[in-house]
């Protein structure tokens, strides 16, 4: 039975009943039912439960309700003081009972004890439930992103060039003096996760060969590209960040739909901020969705617990 609580709505929410605990081998098999139905039976999370169970570098927790697994959520490290709220799930069958609540503030809060720095996570425009929940956490809203697609263009590219690691410095320099950058909070975005683009990260990238220099000598923009996976569907030319003077954006943009045809995809796919689309449009991309990715940041402060029982602590901090 549900108690009643007065006070914030966070403590309204509260379930005595509820363990949140961290998640386990035997827990798959409740978690793959979960996911089952959601996004209609194409959740992410099955593919990456061995993942998330073996992370040494977060959090992995399920909630459990008279035994039974009912939710989870993630807490994940991308790099120094860079760290990632994902994966909130509530069985269907148990939704708007203020699970979801629960987790969210559960995790919210757990992340401080993981190291310094900031948390963010993304949702899209339409879930107004997670919003308010973010509001009451203390995250604070840094990008509207649409959801942009175009088919490629079959003409040879006329100002994108590859890039190597020998660009490094060049690439930095550029990003470092860009206002784009400043807006995109210092990130690329990768299947709804925004990482800051990193020294490290950016080296990988280069080597990999998915960064592309716009006109001359030193790069006078970057186009950073997102690594193909077999599960792709469809196949496409991800952009993670695009980054060129505002004034040759349009023709940047269209540049990526003939560079895509040349790497033999036939689309390109991006996420630029929301303030972009008219000019993307222009290019030839159209919204995908007509929803948006919302991103949200706050820096590891402590904020109001919701009262939770653990059946068992947490890992101690084992990151580098």
């Amino acid at each position: 039975m549900r108690k009643k609580h007065a006070g914030s709505r966070a403590a309204r929410s509260t379930r005595t009943d509820l363990v949140i605990r961290p998640a386990r081998t035997e827990d798959r098999a409740a978690l793959e039912a979960i996911a089952a139905q959601i996004w209609e039976g194409d959740d992410y999370l099955p593919r990456v439960f061995d993942e998330w169970l073996a992370d040494p570098h977060g959090g992995f927790f399920v909630a459990e309700l008279h035994g039974q697994v009912i939710g989870a959520a993630k807490i994940s490290r991308l790099s120094e003081g860079e760290w990632w709220l994902q994966g909130l799930r509530v069985d269907p069958a148990y939704q708007r009972q203020g699970i979801g609540r629960v987790l969210h503030h559960f995790i919210a809060n757990e992340v401080r004890k993981y190291g310094t720095g900031q948390v963010r996570f993304s949702t899209a425009s339409t879930t107004s439930a997670v919003h308010q929940l973010a509001r009451e956490t203390g995250f604070r809203q840094e990008l509207m992103c649409a959801i942009l697609h175009a088919p490629a263009l079959d003409e040879p590219p006329q100002g994108w060039r590859a890039l190597g690691v020998e660009d490094l410095t060049r690439v930095q320099e550029w990003l470092q003096r860009s206002a784009h950058f400043e807006r995109m909070g210092g990130s690329l975005e990768w299947n709804w996760t925004f990482y800051r683009i990193t020294p490290s990260l950016l080296r990988e990238r280069l080597s990999a060969g998915l960064v592309y220099g716009w006109s001359g000598t030193p790069p006078e923009g970057v186009l950073i590209l997102n690594p193909a996976k077999p599960t792709d569907n469809p196949p496409a030319l991800k952009i993670g960040y695009l980054d060129v003077p505002d004034a040759e954006l349009r023709e940047a943009a269209r540049d990526a739909r003939r560079l895509a045809a040349a790497l033999g995809q036939a689309r390109v796919r991006v996420k630029p901020p929301k303030t972009q689309v008219a000019v993307y449009a222009q290019a030839g991309f159209a919204r995908e969705w007509e929803g948006e990715v919302w991103l949200y940041a706050r820096d590891l402060v402590l904020t109001r617990h919701a009262e939770i029982r653990h059946e068992t602590p947490l890992p101690p901090n084992t990151h580098d």
